[in-house]
């Protein structure tokens, strides 16, 4: 690795070499982890101890992940100028652990639906109340935030979209490409569910976790587990249209059986899987505890120019 600088007031550079074990070019969300996870390994010592390099062009780390306090005269608020949450995962734990900032990790009331808002008027969207294994799916078909009642009662679809996305995950849908192109995380989901599916439910919530167009991102890419549920839709044999909801409730009893057999660490924070969740002091908690724990491993400003291959002898 070589690196150079200059110094605008002086007339000179100067410039220096090193070997390094990784070198971790990017410090958005994903770099940052990357370069902690080579560094420090997992909870029972296995991996890490990598030198490791993280390199960014920015003055800062985390990418679209910035959380601003802002105060006025009518007193200060936390907003996210990218991702506003997370949706809960053991790796997300597992690094605050490390890091020491599990402390600063908030959850969303499992209890509570997710809203959206849509013409000025907010809508509760279908959600369980915390339950565990069977109790949980019966929740979030039939409870009081379930999806009967979205269905019957609510007016975020209209009838039409409530039928399309009924067909959808009921019935069958268009099959994926025949070509094996690449979706798009709209293509999958108006390909399935419909266009108002996407745009009022799926549009916002990507919004909010990726801070990215969901026209643009990968569904295998950024939403894998969602994307592989329709592959177990097609692997029941009846089920030859592909509906998803069926495919859901078979992604259902294998992830049971994951977590039981991959349990969270006993002095992890305790969490629900795919619960909402952020830092006490925003996103930002995450990337500022990777820097500090890196130390001078974390070069900002810098710039990649060039890789050229170099002979062993």
């Amino acid at each position: 690795l070589q690196s150079s600088s200059s110094d605008e007031s002086a007339s000179s550079s100067s410039s220096s070499s090193s070997t390094i074990d990784c070198l971790v070019v990017g410090g958005g969300i994903s770099g940052a982890t990357l370069a902690h996870n080579l560094f420090y390994g997992d909870d029972d010592g296995n991996g890490g101890g990598l030198d490791v390099l993280l390199t960014e062009s920015r003055s800062y780390l985390g990418g679209n992940v910035q959380s601003t306090l802002h105060a006025d005269a009518d007193g200060s608020f936390l907003f996210e100028n990218g991702p506003n949450s997370f949706a809960t995962q053991p790796s997300v734990v597992r690094i605050s652990h490390q890091l020491n900032i599990q402390d600063q990790l908030v959850f969303a009331d499992e209890s509570l639906p997710p809203w959206v808002n849509h013409h000025g008027k907010l809508h509760p969207l279908p959600k369980g109340k915390g339950g565990k294994g069977a109790r949980g799916q019966l929740e979030l078909l039939f409870g009081s935030n379930g999806i009967l009642k979205f269905g019957l009662t609510g007016d975020l679809l209209s009838w039409p979209g409530k039928i399309r996305a009924a067909v959808g995950a009921l019935a069958g849908h268009a099959p994926p490409p025949a070509d094996g192109t690449e979706e798009t995380i709209r293509d999958w989901v108006t390909r399935i569910l419909g266009e108002e599916v996407f745009a009022r439910i799926i549009d916002p919530f990507v919004s909010g976790v990726y801070a990215g167009d969901p026209s643009t991102l990968s569904m295998k890419a950024a939403l894998p587990k969602i994307a592989r549920i329709e592959e177990y839709s097609y692997d029941i044999e009846w089920n030859k249209f592909g509906a998803i909801f069926y495919g859901g409730l078979a992604r259902q009893v294998e992830l049971t059986k994951e977590r039981k057999a991959d349990p969270p660490k006993p002095e992890w924070v305790e969490f629900e899987y795919g619960n909402p969740g952020s830092y006490k002091n925003g996103l930002s908690t995450l990337p500022k505890a990777i820097e500090k724990e890196l130390g001078d491993r974390v070069k900002l400003e810098w710039t990649l120019t060039r890789v050229s291959r170099i002979d062993p002898s």
